[in-house]
């Protein structure tokens, strides 16, 4: 079971705290990592519950990740339940996960009409709350908004903290790509992340991914970042597109 659904190690970046531009986001990070802390050191036998939501790209997943990563490096053996690519198996695969001190619930609204994993996710909140636990679910919408059937279950998913997920502003979307592009290891000028934020899709997912594959294209011709360096990557972008 924990190998099923243990944390990925290879997520992009490594979905870290250090590399979250929390933003408006600031209280929720704060209290999910004080929560991992909490439980690392068993300063409280009291269940935790926390809940996120918001869109696509809002920084959901990071934080769930982050969570787990943390825990990892305080000695726990997180869980992490990607459901968006899981729930077309059997709920079964949710048996004895209450064991964990950190369960990670992401993408819940994708059980909405699926009453067998409803009825696991209820049992496990159950189960993790008597076990004194950690839960943190992240959703598109508050827990009575994603279409569950059940309404304990919507009950029990709102019955500790909610976060509403915040948006970045453009300047801190920039911050944050340039963070990014820091941890990786080369410097992104100010004027390089403006011009990506100018030409391309601003939600952060799509940014992280350019980001990505500038970093890559940057040590294959050993070049600089830099606005040419850039026109280069989209002339080269489209003359395979042209060519395909």
């Amino acid at each position: 079971m924990s190998h099923q659904l243990s944390l990925n190690l290879r997520l992009k970046d490594g979905s870290s705290f250090s590399n979250f531009l929390a933003g408006p986001n600031r209280e929720v990070l704060e209290q999910l990592r004080a929560s991992v802390v909490m439980a690392a050191n068993q300063a409280s036998a009291a269940a935790t519950m926390l809940y996120l939501w918001g869109p696509e790209g809002s920084g959901k997943s990071h934080l769930l990740q982050a969570a787990c990563r943390l825990a990892q490096e305080l000695g726990l053996a997180p869980v992490y339940v990607p459901l968006a690519d899981v729930v077309e198996l059997s709920p079964a695969l949710l048996e004895d996960v209450e064991a964990a001190s950190l369960v990670c619930l992401d993408d819940v609204e994708r059980t909405a009409n699926r009453l067998d994993w409803e009825a696991a996710l209820f049992t496990l909140a159950e189960r993790l709350r008597a076990a004194g636990g950690v839960l943190a679910v992240a959703a598109n919408a508050p827990p009575d908004r994603i279409g569950l059937r059940l309404p304990d279950l919507v009950s029990r998913l709102a019955w500790g903290a909610t976060y509403a997920m915040q948006p970045l502003s453009d300047a801190e979307k920039l911050e944050a790509v340039r963070l990014r592009a820091r941890l990786r290891g080369f410097d992104m000028p100010e004027d390089v992340a403006r011009y990506i934020l100018n030409r391309y899709p601003r939600d952060l997912r799509t940014l992280f991914d350019l980001l990505d594959r500038i970093d890559q294209a940057s040590l294959a011709e050993q070049r600089r970042v830099t606005i040419p360096f850039l026109r280069d990557l989209e002339e080269a972008s489209r003359e395979n597109t042209e060519t395909a």
